[in-house]
């Protein structure tokens, strides 16, 4: 699967955030493993806001520390139905809230990019398979490391302490007939710099996941909803 393959569009606006108190850019950098990022991480993602079919009205706001959040299927930008309901693919278009924490360590040559992707839950330990989702770069299963240059490029050279929102296009599917309508997993978005990303993918630092090289990230599991007399089935 290659990262330039996911579908997304951006919109970049600026705002003057000074409520939210700067947090310490390297406890808000930490890997999987728990362990603290070789550099600190540039930004924080500080609310996702689901959009209304194709308009820039709000219908749902997701905030750190959130876990869920239920998205009507007639709010989507479309939805289809697979043969006999056995499941739902909705695409949403979601305004990312970006802010900047701490200065780039390396200047991105490649830019920035938004990455929104799929986590299936962890396997237990000694499973002979990888997660049908995960965010391993390389190897059979794994995903394709950032390239040079972001498949789509974003303008995030805003000072320290400055939001900034892009919107970036979701894709969801929902199995109903085996999960009984439950996302599979978690949905994530991160925010890149290619030039940091491939360095440490690289010696000494040999990273090998999509979750430690991003300079934000925002996990969320998604629910399927439906407005009071909408048509959603």
């Amino acid at each position: 699967m290659s990262l330039s393959s996911v579908v997304l569009t951006a919109m970049a606006f600026s705002c003057q955030d000074h409520h939210i108190p700067d947090p310490d850019p390297v406890a808000n950098c930490e890997l999987v493993d728990g362990s603290s990022r070789a550099f600190p991480c540039e930004f924080q993602i500080t609310k996702l806001e689901f959009l209304r079919n194709k308009t820039d009205k709000v219908v749902r706001t997701f905030m750190p520390g959130d876990s869920t959040v239920a998205l009507p299927i007639n709010a989507s930008e479309r939805y289809v139905w697979g043969s006999m309901h056995a499941y739902i693919q909705m695409i949403y278009r979601v305004r990312v809230h970006v802010k900047r924490i701490a200065a780039a360590s390396i200047q991105p040559q490649g830019g920035y990019e938004l990455i929104p992707y799929r986590l299936s839950p962890d396997v237990p330990p000694g499973f002979p398979f990888p997660p049908l989702w995960d965010d391993y770069i390389g190897g059979p299963y794994g995903l394709n490391p950032p390239s040079a240059t972001a498949a789509h490029p974003l303008d995030m050279s805003m000072p320290i302490g400055e939001t900034r929102s892009y919107v970036v296009t979701l894709e969801l599917m929902f199995d109903t007939e085996s999960q009984g309508g439950q996302y599979f997993g978690d949905h994530l978005i991160g925010v890149t710099n290619n030039t940091t990303a491939l360095t440490l993918l690289g010696a000494p630092y040999n990273y090998h996941r999509l979750r430690d090289i991003h300079e934000a990230k925002i996990r969320f599991k998604p629910q399927l909803d439906c407005e009071a007399g909408a048509q959603c089935y």
